[in-house]
């Protein structure tokens, strides 16, 4: 395609050439052709979006029999439905193809889809103010026909609005044949080319989408061919559009131009490349910043000139968790918490990837966020998920662990927190033991719960309990006997029809029957692949316990207004018959990776003037520019910052424009990859420097630089202890410096890591690795390099990988500060996060000989 083609205008410059071509000398008024864009501001979805609308009610009503409102169906319900479709086109860029493909499955019959169709472009708020400035550009006479793909009262209801002074509002091709209202000169004129919905000519179907009426397009032709056309709105994606009206096949020439605008960023179809290509000078790309905006400043810029103007639905009954926390802020919720796992929900769904300008808009979606009288408030499943202190709002939403109802452990904190620590709690020899099970020829060693059993259950109790009822979830272990899981909260109506209840209220779970007491838990849980929606989480449950020789019960105990489970262990000495299920012991290898939970969506690059630091910070105050990366022999700068701040920030010293380099690029490129690597230990290494009131300093090669490794120096001329909470206990105290020797001969043991910024099997992260520092009498200085390696060796003989293993899990604690996240990003970046724990990968260790013996096998 020609360059000249593909330079759009900026927004001003766009509203100038239109303001041009609206002038009452020019001889014909400019033909627009409005698509869904157009209406988006005034609540009428994209092709997208209605796309989720329609499956999401089309879910609602046949595959939920209309018993659940859609508002309260959650989108891993209906997105892993509609994804199994044969006919669905997968990819988030591609999900707007599918329109045409969910009106002509989904929808049936004809009046099902006539109705479905009325509703999703009912509309649900006052007309933007785009379609407001149009009906002033009509009143005026500087407009005049519009065709338009939609088929919401969007644009009839603007220009209706401006009656008695637009006496009439000219509408064709609402149903087949309907052209008396046509002129060529009509003042005020709407051109329907799919139909309009009301009498059901929408052609939305793929048959219906290929071509438009002929006569219709012999009637539109000289208002194609005499006047400009402006396109506004639209993607250009449908044949029926871009071959019947716009195509080759018509003859039209476009003498006075195809004006085809764009928001900022957005890619044109290839459709619409292609029209470019064909029209060559006759086509031009505009950018503008909305469908508002532009007809905005038209109107405004246009002033005085002239050549001759449905209330919302009542909310359906919320769930608790859907509710708003009076007196809760966005403040009180762990926003980085929040993007880890939304990430990983997106990428569970196919959405693409989130980055923290995304995640306000998604939350919003989720319904975690609501509107509240114009402040922006978290629901209670919003701060159940992600709260930085839940228990202010919600003290009962705890779980509390006893054994034999002694030695209570209370498990707090947020719901995604709580999940991790309870599973930690399971890993405990005393909550579930290795044993010895018989068989008939030889005997075999493995835990005696199966541990998927104990997170079906665990997850069960977190999504399912009733949080209104003011009572902590608890889960009790009676050794060598079973595990008991209580829950508040009666059967709902529901599970009240479904379920058989015996005298003692106990029964039998019913395969596919799910009952989400919880959706925005059971939507993010399922997000993060914790469960699953199939239904069967009880029935696996039972089954996977009776694979071990176990059993599982489950009852809703009269009179209590809660849910037990309870799994049994095999009995102590007893034989276990052979079961059809890879019962192989999974050991758990930790890697010391600090993986990225979230990284910018591309690495910033731009060229100085500058060629010293000196030099540099003379033009520009530098503590406003966050970390970066200046290489002063090139005049090349490295920051994850946005390119909009960039150009900003360095303006006095840039040496042309920012420009933003993509992951996939980083990822192809050895030395983008290094320059990435840097920028992310710079990072780190500013994020580290919190840490030196607590003693952790950053070793310095001789030149001054940061040697990559980081120690504690020793508090006072003494040991330092430091005091931090594991999953399990709280309080820890381990002493990180200890003091060695005396007098003279003085010297200090200092804990220490080194670290580097790697890409492990596809995965970014930082790598640690614990070392031991021996210090000078100071407590701070290293000993001399000779010193250092002799006790360095006599030092690895202590060391065992329980050791090792427990150095990791002190550091994981230390640097998140407790917390599941690592922000190492600034007040400009706020996506660079690591994960609060060390990699853990499970891999199964079966013997090498037939069968579990585990004598032959090499533990984790």
């Amino acid at each position: 395609m020609d360059s000249a083609i593909l330079r759009a205008m900026p927004h001003s410059a766009s509203v100038n050439r239109i303001c041009s071509l609206l002038k009452p000398d020019n001889d014909a008024r400019p033909t627009f052709l409005f698509g869904a864009g157009a209406s988006f501001s005034s609540g009428v979805p994209l092709a997208a979006e209605s796309v989720r609308r329609l499956a999401k009610q089309a879910y609602a009503d046949f595959v939920l029999a209309g018993k659940t409102y859609p508002d309260q169906i959650k989108p891993s319900e209906w997105t892993a439905w509609l994804q199994r479709q044969s006919w669905f086109i997968h990819g988030e860029d591609k999900l707007a193809e599918n329109f045409p493909l969910v009106v002509e499955h989904l929808l049936k019959p004809e009046a099902y889809r006539q109705r479905s169709l009325l509703d999703l472009m009912a509309l649900r708020r006052e007309v933007g103010e785009g379609y407001r400035a149009v009906a002033e550009l009509v009143l005026r006479g500087l407009a005049g026909t519009i065709l338009t793909t939609n088929f919401d009262v969007c644009l009839p209801k603007a220009l209706n609005d401006k009656q008695p002074h637009i006496r009439h509002v000219a509408e064709v091709n609402r149903g087949p044949q309907d052209f008396n209202e046509f002129g060529l000169f009509a003042r005020a004129q709407i051109v329907w080319l799919h139909g309009k919905a009301e009498q059901y000519t929408d052609r939305n179907l793929i048959s219906e989408t290929q071509k438009l009426d002929p006569e219709l397009i012999q009637r539109l032709a000289p208002l194609l061919e005499a006047p400009p056309l402006v396109v506004v709105g639209y993607r250009g994606a449908e044949p029926s559009i871009m071959s019947s009206l716009l195509g080759e096949e018509t003859g039209i020439k476009f003498r006075h131009g195809v004006y085809w605008c764009n928001k900022q960023g957005d890619t044109p179809h290839p459709q619409v490349d292609a029209l470019a290509r064909r029209l060559g000078s006759n086509f031009q790309y505009l950018e503008i910043d909305s469908f508002d905006a532009l007809f905005r400043d038209l109107n405004h810029e246009l002033a005085g000139v002239q050549r001759f103007a449905p209330p919302p639905s009542p909310e359906e009954l919320k769930q608790f968790d859907d509710q708003i926390v009076s007196g809760a802020t966005l403040a009180d919720v762990d926003v980085d918490l929040a993007l880890t796992t939304l990430k990983r929900y997106s990428a569970k769904l196919e959405r693409g990837a989130i980055d923290s300008q995304q995640l306000k808009p998604l939350m919003r979606e989720l319904g975690l966020l609501v509107n509240d009288g114009g402040t922006e408030r978290p629901t209670v499943g919003c701060m159940l998920l992600f709260g930085r202190d839940p228990g202010r709002f919600f003290p009962h939403s705890i779980i509390a662990g006893t054994v034999n109802e002694k030695k209570r452990k209370l498990f707090g904190g947020n719901l995604i927190s709580q999940h991790m620590a309870v599973l930690d709690w399971f890993e405990e020899e005393k909550i579930n033991p290795q044993i010895k099970v018989k068989g008939r020829r030889q005997h075999e060693s493995r835990s005696a719960y199966p541990d998927r059993a104990l997170v079906e259950l665990l997850v069960n109790m977190i999504v399912h309990r009733d949080y209104s009822v003011l009572q902590p979830s608890l889960i009790n272990v009676v050794p060598q006997q079973f595990v008991r899981f209580s829950n508040p909260g009666a059967p709902s109506a529901a599970a009240s029809r479904r379920l058989t209840l015996g005298p003692d209220g106990a029964f039998e779970p019913v395969p596919q029957f799910s009952d989400l007491r919880n959706r925005a838990l059971c939507d993010v849980f399922f997000g993060i692949s914790a469960m699953e929606r199939a239904g069967t989480g009880l029935t696996d449950t039972r089954e996977l316990a009776e694979g071990f020789g176990g059993a599982a019960t489950f009852a809703y105990p009269p009179g209590m207004d809660s849910f037990t489970a309870e799994l049994f262990r095999l009995r102590p000495s007893a034989g276990s018959e052979i079961v059809a299920r890879d019962n192989r012991p999974v050991g758990t290898y930790v890697l010391n990776l600090l993986s990225f939970a979230s990284i910018p969506a591309g690495l910033t690059h731009i060229k100085l003037t500058a060629r010293r630091w000196d030099e540099l910070g003379e033009k520009e105050p530098l503590s406003e520019a966050g970390e970066f990366v200046f290489e002063w022999r090139t005049g090349d700068l490295w920051t994850f910052a946005p390119e909009v701040l960039v150009n900003t920030l360095f303006a006095p010293v840039a040496d042309g424009r920012a420009r933003t380099i993509s992951l996939e690029e980083v990822d192809k490129d050895p030395v983008l990859q290094a320059k990435f690597s840097w920028l992310c230990r710079i990072h780190f290494e500013a994020y580290l420097k919190r840490f030196e009131p607590r003693g952790l300093i950053i070793e310095k090669n001789k030149k001054g630089y940061p040697a990559k490794r980081a120690y504690f120096t020793a508090l006072k001329g003494n040991n330092r202890p430091i005091i931090y909470d594991t999953p399990l206990r709280k309080n820890v105290r381990r002493d990180v410096v200890k003091r060695r020797g005396e007098g003279q001969k003085t010297w200090f043991e200092c804990e220490g890591f080194g670290y580097e910024v790697v890409r492990q099997a596809d995965i970014w992260g930082i790598r640690i690795k614990p070392f031991y520092m021996f210090a000078k009498r100071d407590g701070v200085s290293p000993l001399p390099g000779y010193m250092r390696t002799s006790k360095a060796t006599r030092r690895i003989k202590f060391d065992r990988n329980a050791n090792v293993e427990s150095d990791l899990a002190f550091w994981a604690r230390f640097l998140a500060e407790g917390g599941s996240t690592i922000n190492i990003g600034n007040a400009l970046v706020g996506d660079l996060l690591l994960e609060g724990s060390f990699v853990s990968v499970d891999v199964q260790e079966g013997g090498l000989i037939d069968g579990s013996s585990a004598e032959d096998r090499r533990t984790a």
